[in-house]
């Protein structure tokens, strides 16, 4: 177990700490001669505070005391207000009024570019590859053009996204395997 913080060593002396960190605490002071020196120290300020206590007079009122004490915190508070560094929200002001500013800026450019006439690119239509139950058939406007397969030899065939297209068959005959590769450029 690490050393605890100054706090909990304060309310274990005080017994003002909840009974399983107590428990927890009391294991770690029975072999720790740092923290349970801290705690004997604790335990003397406190009754040194008792003792100086039984000296004050008698009638000595508590509340007036403690209400004395919290307008003297609350003022030392507001006095520092007075002295601190301004809020950086400034700052943030100018950032949001920049990142407005663009975005109007991006809108009304994108629309002027929308709005500005394109020269139209005629379509040209490009050639399709296809397998067919005959074959590899390449097809455009003006024709097309068939790789014909055995019609009795099994045919594996196989395309690929840049437009190419493969067929493979066995001929029973010769026992040879031909492949086909047709690609559009």
């Amino acid at each position: 177990m690490r050393h605890p913080r100054a706090a909990v060593l304060a309310l274990f002396a005080g017994g003002d700490l909840a009974w399983w960190r107590s428990w927890r605490l009391g294991w770690h002071l029975g072999s720790c001669e740092r923290c349970r020196r801290e705690v004997e120290a604790y335990r003397r300020a406190a009754a040194t505070f008792r003792e100086a206590a039984a000296e004050l007079p008698a009638g000595f009122d508590w509340e007036r005391a403690a209400a004395e004490m919290r307008a003297n915190i609350q003022l030392g508070l507001e006095a520092g207000e007075c002295v601190s560094k301004p809020e950086r929200a400034a700052n943030r002001i100018r950032w949001r009024v920049a990142a407005a500013v663009a975005s109007i800026a991006i809108v009304i450019v994108g629309g002027w570019w929308l709005h500005l006439p394109h020269p139209r690119v005629p379509r040209v239509e490009a050639p399709l590859v296809e397998s067919t139950s005959e074959g590899i058939q390449i097809r455009e406007l003006e024709g097309s053009l068939t790789l014909l397969n055995p019609a009795a030899a099994p045919v594996m065939v196989s395309a690929s996204a840049e437009g190419a297209m493969t067929a493979r068959f066995v001929d029973e005959e010769t026992g040879l395997v031909t492949v086909n590769h047709v690609y559009v450029e």
